[in-house]
């Protein structure tokens, strides 16, 4: 079983289909770089929100069940 820690544990990063289509891959920024995004707790769970396009990129509805979260960063 795998441990959630404070370290970066990313492995795919969301992104806005919207921004991916205007994104240029000869522009020399990555699509992280590009991405205006952010993320947050709402009453139900958690969104990533496109700041750019005013769009939902992920809405999560935790149906009222307890997740265990690492909220410290690592020093």
């Amino acid at each position: 079983m795998k441990t959630i820690t404070a370290d970066n544990q990313i492995q795919m990063f969301l992104h806005c289909k919207l921004c991916l289509e205007e994104w240029n891959m000869t522009s020399g920024v990555s699509p992280k770089d590009f991405a205006k995004i952010s993320v947050g707790w709402t009453v139900l769970g958690f969104q990533a929100w496109c700041n750019r396009h005013e769009a939902n990129i992920l809405n999560v509805d935790f149906e009222g069940q307890k997740h265990k979260a690492i909220t410290y960063r690592k020093k």
